[in-house]
């Protein structure tokens, strides 16, 4: 187009740019030719994290979790890793719609007497023994158990 004799505005216009690109362009032409136009280094810190971290991410991600998890979480990843910062961990897997949540149930244990204990706890919820008036969740690293908390 500036060959054709147009102006760096109606260029910029057409185009969809400013004109101060236009004008840079230009100048690159100016100076150096067909040349001038080719993609250059761009000035800036190289990433820390390449394609190859992602596929670590990934190829983890198929792997059983460490013994006493039932899942992976953003900061296991990040620690099994171990040069991975963990927001970089969440980034990837937000930009690549991985739901670790939806990826195993919430209720997968790796408890042998699961099954024994579920059963207890929906059957206090379905015959509940009258003189027991309350139950609360006790959190532990390995699972949820029910204790019992006031007997009246």
């Amino acid at each position: 187009m500036a060959a054709a004799g147009r102006s760096t505005r109606s260029i910029a216009k057409e185009v969809g740019v400013q004109p101060r690109i236009v004008s840079l362009w230009r100048h690159h032409y100016a100076d150096l030719g067909l040349e001038g136009l080719q993609e250059r280094p761009r000035p800036g810190k190289q990433p820390i994290y390449t394609k190859a971290t992602d596929k670590r991410i990934l190829r983890l991600l198929d792997k059983q979790p460490p013994e006493g998890f039932a899942r992976w979480t953003g900061p296991l990843l990040a620690e099994a890793l171990g040069d991975v910062d963990v927001q970089y961990v969440w980034r990837f897997l937000r930009n690549h719609q991985i739901d670790l949540v939806a990826r195993k149930s919430w209720c997968e244990s790796n408890d042998p007497n699961f099954t024994a204990k579920a059963a207890d706890v929906v059957g206090l919820y379905v015959a509940r023994p009258r003189r027991l008036s309350c139950y609360a969740w006790t959190k532990s690293l390995q699972s949820r158990l029910w204790s019992e908390r006031k007997v009246i």
